[in-house]
């Protein structure tokens, strides 16, 4: 599984300080760790928990393993979570290979973390393979642990071509499958194993519930609420969180919660919010009696010991959004005991762009602040890095993005040796390794041209194709001197370009929240609630969570209010159809009931969607629809109400700023619909202006309705430019307009000659 380096994002968050009052340390040492915990019989009783996940989705592969060659091997990580116990570990391997190996010198070694587990022969009579593979326990720890599967194959027994063709072996990726069954460990938690007890390794069910113990009345306590689900979300990085909202209710509970009921919350671990004098029928006396501040306190769980609580409180709604804070910065190193007074939290401000490792300006960015660090690379490694551009990032065509590369070469290499570099997938550059004494490689420039790359998210590949010098079938091959170091300190620089767009688009929206998360401390944004249900409540939490992933960083200055957002923000309405007056929907591309001619947004991007004035006339002028020539152009015509399904819309609303819109028939299917649409997969598909999900089966339909609208600001040159790179047929028309003035220009000047210098003659 690959994972993605936040650390250097994190590096750039907001800048925190902790300060603790005076008394809090001998507080904590005045008291015992955890209080006692009176555990009920089914709580004693740890239950475990199976799962089973294919080797595609393990490895993040989109067909089989391919191993090929006279040795080859491939590795995958497996995820375990530190706050569970492997009990038994199965994989269930199928192999293919070529019928031409000799089957007593070849063969399929499977390891885990570097401990060979099964060897399989890989036979021409039995090209098919099947096998149950059981992985010791034992050999699993905390972290990622490496699947590797390694392949010697021959097909003869002298003067072997090792690359010839005929040497592969594939494993079928998505029906062979790793089946876990883990249990979950007794916890005596601490604030400092916060990372490790919210954790996207974690194979056991993993609920969270956000227990209020007054529902939330104010825009401080739904931005609290709002920070506690952004907190999860940033520590389970790449999945999607939906914590659910519950009003606490009074009950016989037991340990740190003797007055909370806890059988609705079963199988949860919770996170008690609320001001000490909101909490005191709830949670033990003497915890009441220590919130004395911004207060983070956890516990074990009373009914079940595997999981946990956490209490977020303060003697006011102030100080209980300062733990909140503290909470969602994940950054920050919470100490080894089970509570903590804040005394100060200071945020400092971020500019623009630069959370999420966003790249921007012209300044140079290091390879290592794009999350790459120095590494040499054999036949048949790459290294990739993540560049994010500003979702509205625009230049002239002919800018270019400059790579400056430090790197050593390996000696003795064949002069066709090459540097590759890829774009998303796509070949763009090459560096030539061609020194036969090898090279100490230092400021070598190349150039990619910047309307190359997507704004948003890009994958930069250097791939190294390494060559021996000596390759004949019967001759040592020396492959020891096959390498090149790449070095972090290498470059990237940015052309000057400006920030400009066309809206609405949700592609934009869902790959960095554009253009809500221009501020990465969500200064710009307004999430406004519709109605004052949990599950609304729930819904906005969880959508808030998602925006703070893609930033890499917790809104903090983000508004979440039941009432009208505050001017200079941008907003997301959120809310179930019946919540919705006609006055907040006014300018929506399409509502049931409403017949709408929609694009699909597959057939382009708004940008080439994008129909001023101009195009409309120029339709108008030919007698043909604005989309007669895109075929992906219907009429919808509906009357029906919405029903097992979630309508997002982002248009331009009356203050002209971007309004998003999300809404469904009833309050549960608005919470299902938004846990739903956060899962990466329909997240990373939202596209268009509007799109229509379905929640009794798979599908989401996306579409452009209605008009564009310009986001930014471009000097009079590069407005002009960028019209021309969307609309060539206008440079075209000007062209030709330009021409026929010329020559009517000439022929009157030739006009004017003839009279003057031949008046005699025609007189």
């Amino acid at each position: 599984m690959s994972v993605s380096s936040i650390s250097h994002a994190m590096a750039r968050a907001a800048c925190c300080a902790l300060a603790l009052l005076a008394g809090s340390a001998a507080c904590a040492a005045g008291h015992p760790k955890n209080p006692t915990v009176s555990q009920p019989a089914e709580a004693k009783s740890v239950a475990t928990a199976g799962a089973e996940v294919s080797l595609a989705t393990l490895g993040n592969l989109s067909g089989s393993l391919r191993l090929a060659g006279a040795a080859a091997s491939s590795s995958m990580s497996i995820p375990i979570s530190a706050r569970e116990r492997v009990q038994n570990a199965t994989l269930h391997l199928v192999v293919s290979n070529s019928v031409s190996l000799l089957t007593d010198r070849s063969q399929l070694a499977v390891r885990v973390n570097d401990r060979t587990i099964a060897q399989l022969p890989l036979s021409s009579r039995q090209p098919e393979t099947t096998a149950d593979i059981r992985v010791p326990a034992e050999l699993f720890r905390p972290g990622y642990n490496t699947l590797t599967f390694a392949v010697a194959q021959h097909s003869t027994e002298n003067c072997e071509d090792p690359d010839s063709p005929e040497l592969w072996s594939e494993v079928d990726t998505s029906v062979s499958k790793l089946r876990l069954q883990t249990e979950l460990k007794p916890l005596t938690p601490v604030l400092a194993d916060l990372d490790d007890l919210i954790d996207p390794k974690q194979w056991s069910g993993r609920q969270v519930a956000i227990v209020t113990a007054a529902h939330p009345q104010n825009d401080l306590q739904l931005a609290s609420g709002g920070l506690l689900a952004q907190a999860v979300a940033l520590r389970l990085r790449y999945l999607s969180a939906t914590p659910r909202a519950f009003d606490a209710q009074h009950g016989a509970g037991g340990g740190a919660l003797p007055g909370l009921a806890l059988a609705p919350l079963a199988g949860s671990d919770l996170l008690l919010i609320g001001t000490r004098d909101a909490l005191r029928s709830y949670v033990d006396p003497r915890i009441a009696s220590r919130i004395d501040g911004a207060f983070l306190g956890i516990y074990p769980k009373p009914d079940d010991a595997r999981r946990f609580v956490l209490v977020i409180s303060g003697r006011d709604d102030a100080e209980v959004n300062r733990a909140a804070r503290a909470f969602a910065h994940r950054e920050l190193p919470l100490p080894r005991r089970d509570e903590l007074l804040v005394g100060g939290l200071d945020e400092a401000a971020m500019p623009s762009w630069s959370a999420g490792g966003t790249v921007s300006g012209t300044a140079p960015f290091t390879f290592r602040q794009l999350g790459f660090t120095s590494r040499t690379l054999r036949p048949g490694d790459h290294a990739d890095m993540e560049v994010r551009l500003p979702a509205d990032i625009y230049a002239p065509e002919d800018a270019k993005v400059m790579l400056d590369m430090n790197f050593t070469e390996g000696a003795k290499m064949r002069e066709d040796s090459v540097f590759n570099v890829f774009l998303n997938g796509r070949f763009e550059q090459v560096m030539a390794l061609d020194q036969p004494q090898g090279a100490v490689i230092r400021h070598y420039r190349i150039s990619i041209p910047l309307r190359d790359f997507r704004a948003g998210a890009n994958t930069l590949s250097l791939r190294p194709v390494l060559v021996p010098l000596v390759t004949d079938r019967c001759a040592l091959r020396q492959t020891g001197n096959l390498s090149v170091t790449l070095f972090d300190d290498s470059t990237l620089t940015l052309p000057p370009a400006s920030h400009f767009t066309m809206l609405p688009d949700l592609k934009r929206f869902a790959d960095s929240g554009f253009p809500y998360m221009v501020r990465p401390d969500g200064a710009g944004l307004a999430i406004r609630v519709a109605s004052r249900d949990n599950d609304t409540i729930a819904a906005a939490w969880s959508l808030a969570g998602k925006l703070a992933q893609t930033q890499m960083a917790p809104l903090a200055a983000a508004q979440i209010t039941f009432g009208a957002p505050q001017p200079g923000r941008q907003t997301i309405l959120i809310g179930a159809a019946p919540a919705l007056t006609p006055s907040a929907l006014e300018g929506a591309p399409w509502f049931p009931g409403q017949s709408i001619r929609a694009t699909d947004a597959a057939a382009g991007s708004p940008d080439e969607l994008a129909d001023g004035w101009v195009a409309r006339h120029w339709h108008s002028f030919l007698g043909t629809p604005a989309h007669a020539a895109s075929p992906a152009s219907v009429t919808l015509h509906g009357a029906a109400s919405l029903s097992q399904q979630l309508l997002v819309m982002q248009y331009r609303d009356k203050s002209a700023g971007a309004l998003t819109v999300l809404t469904a028939a009833n309050a549960a299917e608005l919470a299902q619909g938004v846990g739903q649409l956060i899962n990466p997969a329909y997240w990373a598909s939202l596209d268009g202006n509007v799109a229509l999900l379905s929640l009794d089966r798979p599908g989401l339909w996306t579409a452009s309705v209605g008009d564009t609208y310009e986001s930014g600001t471009l000097s009079i040159g590069d407005h002009l430019g960028y019209m021309l790179s969307h609309h060539p047929w206008l440079g075209y028309a000007a062209l030709i307009l330009l021409l026929a003035m010329f020559s009517a220009l000439t022929a009157l000047l030739l006009r004017r000659y003839h009279r003057n210098r031949h008046r005699d003659t025609d007189e």
